[in-house]
């Protein structure tokens, strides 16, 4: 099994976000210490993360590698509105996996309080058949969708009971895991055999803006002294 993720020097909602820090640790190195005891793979265009990698005694069986030019000009070009991140999977896999039926996960290191167990857990899913295995999380509440709040599992006209509506589902990037031959099948991180793994609201945590940034340090402040 490899873990492979990627990771930006920069961002535009949140100034050099996979650098800010929780703690006395930067974010992108949270989740990567919680997986050490797999093999890492990075692409970034980070010289910093490349760097970090060689030196940080930690970081042995991380491999951290310079992202393809090609990949780069896809996400600073303002008329591209598509992220390469398929495309780097499939680079990834082309330079790095040979087996076809190797496992792969695909994580994200904005989510900083994911755990390893959790992912193991998960694997267990591709032995009973499924195709992809892809993270989310749950919600049980009224919901509605868009700036015309539609409602989406709730009739408004009546008073209903919260833990008799429906669930609302939330993709999160903390994990999709899947073995090559099928990512190669489908070209994505979904097939027709998806299994979806629910995560708890602290694992469900992911680092997009400003204000997820605090929430994340306040929790990290709050679990460490518990």
């Amino acid at each position: 099994m490899k873990i492979f993720t990627y990771i930006k020097k920069d961002s535009s909602r949140v100034i050099k976000k996979n650098f800010q820090k929780i703690g006395a640790l930067s974010l992108w190195k949270h989740l990567i210490y919680e997986l050490l005891n797999f093999n890492i793979y990075i692409d970034t265009d980070s010289e910093e993360v490349i760097e970090e990698c060689l030196k940080d005694p930690k970081l042995k069986n991380v491999i951290a590698y310079k992202r393809d030019e090609r990949f780069i000009n896809m996400e600073n070009n303002p008329q591209n509105k598509l992220s390469p991140a398929l495309l780097m999977v499939e680079n990834f896999l082309d330079k790095f996996v040979e087996d076809p039926n190797e496992i792969i996960v695909l994580t994200h290191v904005t989510s900083p309080f994911l755990k390893k167990e959790s992912i193991e857990s998960a694997l267990k899913y591709l032995d009973l058949g499924y195709e992809f295995i892809h993270s989310i999380h749950s919600i049980q509440d009224f919901a509605w969708l868009g700036d015309t709040f539609h409602p989406l599992n709730f009739n408004p006209k009546v008073v209903q009971r919260t833990q008799d509506v429906e669930k609302i589902h939330f993709s999160k990037g903390a994990f999709f895991i899947f073995t090559k031959k099928n990512f190669k099948k489908y070209k994505n991180r979904f097939g027709k055999n998806n299994f979806y793994y629910p995560l708890n609201h602290l694992e469900a945590v992911e680092i997009d803006t400003k204000d997820d940034l605090e929430f994340a340090r306040i929790l990290y402040e709050g679990i460490k002294n518990a």
